[in-house]
């Protein structure tokens, strides 16, 4: 068992090698090259990355999502498009009611990432309940 829990991790194993053969090698042979280093290193966490995304992957065939999460997806997102365009509204009425004819594409660009990080972070909550 222990044996077949390793192998699956071999390609990360081979890169942490890998890294660790390039950091010795340009100390002993050119002197801290950094830049080789720093790719080696790069590669390595790609390669990492990938291989924990192997192992972690579901091996059974039933399926992740159900028929009540994605009603429950549904649901979050029409109410949280909903509160995001109200808040939006609110605001620009405010800012009509100041005085302001113009607004800056910049606060508008930082009101729409805003909604994609809270809808997301929310969509994660929601589907793991």
């Amino acid at each position: 068992m222990k044996k077949k829990k390793m192998q699956r991790w071999g390609f990360t194993i081979a890169a942490m090698g890998g890294l660790a053969g390039m950091i010795l090698g340009t100390f002993i042979f050119s002197g801290a090259d950094w830049s080789a280093i720093l790719g080696a290193f790069t590669a390595f966490v790609i390669i990492f990355i990938i291989n924990l995304v192997f192992v972690k992957s579901k091996k059974d065939q039933t399926p992740e999502v159900d028929e009540r999460i994605m009603l429950n997806m549904r649901k979050y997102y029409a109410v949280i498009a909903n509160v995001f365009i109200g808040i939006l509204f609110i605001a620009l009425s405010a800012l009509t009611y100041l005085g302001y004819e113009q607004v800056s594409l910049m606060y508008l660009w930082m009101f729409v990432v805003a909604y994609m990080i809270v809808s997301g972070i929310g969509a994660l909550v929601v589907s793991k309940r």
